[in-house]
């Protein structure tokens, strides 16, 4: 195959993506001994689960990706052991009043008025989501921005805990619109194929009524971002240069780490070519944001493979009770399916304890795809600072790699050393 995997499966999914090198990159090993298919970066297939808009009213609390509530962001300066915020002491927030008046915007410079869309999720420039549109509201925000040329919108973050609005978003913008209302029976209106141009902050939300109405889309007067260290052009940052250099040493280390322990799953050796630390200027260029895309990628599988192994667990756990019980008859319907609040006591707190127990590797791992520390990323001032938060991703990962190879270590020569003092007595004849 493609990738060279040792597996027919690997093989036949690399011929599946050869045509897509983005996609083929990125083809990853699982613990059942063979590749899922890779997904797409985020927003790039997601469907209704990822472009349901939250409701800005009673639900708008409730979180759209799973996620626990992250501390303020702040970064160990390892080589002097201090704390500090690398520029970026914790993600910014904008709280809506749905009992404020409706204003005009400010018309200063710099500043533009678009439609905002609020969805539950950090999207990441240079990227090509597909969102699935069927609320009213925001049928009509499709049918005006088609209307009047604009073709694009603020996508911003929400806050899980609260339901505030992420102060730095991005912009889509709408490459192609697809009306697939008699295909799903009216459930979608639309598919929209988008590419991220700009990352914008929230200057003000015009008319907050709407979170309680939600009669129509909310819209927003943003200002465009761009980096603070962003160098004129023919002036190049050797510093800075110096830096993307070390950074894609310490990503291939960390592959290399990766194959050396046989982690499930893994980066393959072909992701080396591809990866880039540069600024990025657009799809085909992404830079450091595509290589930070391959890293949520990865978060995304390993999540993947940690909640796979959970079923199989809970399904066993299941099958060993069932081999010993039985259940009500009336409780399974004709599918051969059971609601979890039907199950017995003794069975439910059997599968409870799993899933907390599954859920604390993950937030072991420190891996969350939906992290607020892609929120972060996106708020960073500079492509320098970015750079930096990203490296601190890397080295804990490095730290957590080591570690395991020290116990991996441990564990073989232990092993050796009862071997040997269990070997056959001496011939004492």
């Amino acid at each position: 195959g493609f990738l060279g995997f040792r597996c027919s499966r690997a093989s036949h999914e690399c011929a599946r993506h050869s045509r897509s090198p983005s996609k083929a990159m990125l083809l990853l090993y699982t613990c059942v001994g063979h590749t899922l298919p890779p997904r797409a970066l985020r927003g790039a297939a997601h469907g209704a689960a990822y472009a349901r808009p939250l409701d800005l009213g009673a639900a708008y609390a409730r979180p759209l990706v799973l996620r626990a509530a992250q501390p303020p962001l702040l970064l160990l300066d390892e080589e002097s052991g201090d704390i500090n915020d690398g520029g970026i002491s914790s993600v910014n927030w904008v709280t809506v009043d749905a009992s404020g008046p409706d204003v005009e915007p400010t018309e200063e410079e710099g500043t533009s008025v678009m439609p905002l869309f609020p969805l539950g999720a950090a999207y990441l420039p240079h990227t090509t989501p597909v969102l699935n549109i069927f609320e009213p509201r925001y049928r009509a925000m499709y049918n005006d921005i088609l209307f009047n040329g604009a073709r694009r919108f603020m996508v911003t973050n929400v806050e899980p805990e609260t339901g505030a609005l992420a102060e730095v978003g991005v912009v889509f913008y709408l490459d192609e619109l697809k009306e697939v209302s008699e295909q799903t029976q009216d459930r979608v209106k639309y598919i929209g194929q988008h590419r991220v141009i700009n990352r914008v902050r929230l200057r003000r939300v015009l008319n907050p009524s709407v979170v309680a109405t939600r009669d129509t889309y909310l819209k927003a007067e943003v200002e465009v971002l761009s980096d603070s260290d962003q160098q004129e052009e023919g002036k190049p940052d050797e510093g800075l240069a110096a830096e993307e250099a070390a950074a894609e040493e310490l990503f291939v280390s960390l592959v290399d780490a990766q194959k050396s322990l046989g982690e499930e799953p893994r980066f393959t050796d072909a992701v080396k070519g591809s990866l880039s630390f540069a600024r990025g200027t657009s799809p085909s260029d992404r830079g450091l944001w595509g290589t930070i895309g391959l890293w949520q990628q990865f978060l995304e599988q390993r999540t993947q493979v940690l909640g796979q192994k959970m079923q199989r667990e809970i399904q066993s756990g299941v099958a060993s009770y069932l081999s010993d019980n039985s259940l009500r008859e009336d409780l399974v319907n004709a599918r051969g399916e059971i609601r979890l609040q039907d199950l017995p006591p003794e069975l439910i707190a059997e599968i409870e304890a799993i899933q907390r127990r599954y859920r604390g590797e993950v937030d072991a791992l420190d891996g969350e795809p939906g992290s607020l520390r892609f929120q972060a990323l996106l708020q960073s001032d500079s492509h320098r600072q970015r750079l930096a938060l990203f490296c601190t991703w890397l080295r804990k990962e490095q730290k957590r790699l080591a570690t395991r190879k020290s116990l991996q270590s441990l564990f073989s020569s232990g092993d050796a050393k009862g071997e040997g003092e269990g070997g056959a007595p001496d011939d004492q004849s």
